[in-house]
């Protein structure tokens, strides 16, 4: 299918909607996301292979159930990510508006360059030296490459957020794939 950039988007976000209520995506966040190069193997959104000149992102799950691992392109994992979410769910926050607490490990929604994004779990800190702020994957602790920048941040997923998520809306059931 070439480049995720060029499909419509509309259409796989109906898609990702109608394979989280059939059980076939999670609407659970992954224990662990890994990015990379393509595999050749399906997308789990858009079923077209994730080439080895794309970008692929790979989710985990904990406990592992059948589907334990999950493959997107970069544009499939976004568009997944945003229709997992429940409505009312944990707000963005603009960091030109609001930036997050120094030290706090936040989900961060990253502009890559173009019209690429991901969200992934990062932290803010402050150069000792510099005095500068610096960005830092939660995942590997290293520096975010300077072309990433942060646009939107909320709190992460909790035990606790995720009881109240399920007390707000009661005929919500995540399911995992």
């Amino acid at each position: 299918m070439g480049d995720p950039s060029q499909r419509d988007s509309n259409t796989l976000r109906a898609r990702a909607r109608d394979r989280i209520d059939c059980g076939l995506l999670p609407r659970t966040k992954a224990a662990r996301t890994w990015g990379g190069r393509g595999s050749g193997l399906a997308c789990s959104l858009c079923d077209a292979p994730i080439l080895d000149s794309e970008p692929e992102m790979e989710l985990e799950y904990e406990p592992p159930s059948a589907n334990a691992v999950l493959r997107f392109h970069l544009q499939c994992q976004s568009i997944w990510e945003t229709e997992r979410q429940e409505p009312g769910e944990r707000p963005w926050r603009s960091v030109e508006a609001d930036l997050p607490p120094f030290s706090r490990v936040v989900e961060t929604r990253l502009e890559l360059g173009g019209a690429r994004s991901i969200i992934l779990n990062v932290m803010r800190l402050c150069d000792s030296e510099s005095g500068k702020t610096v960005w830092i994957n939660a995942n590997t602790n290293a520096p975010l490459p300077e072309t990433w920048h942060p646009v939107a941040w909320r709190d992460p997923v909790t035990p606790a957020t995720a009881e109240v998520a399920a007390t707000q809306a009661p005929d919500a059931r995540p399911r995992r794939a």
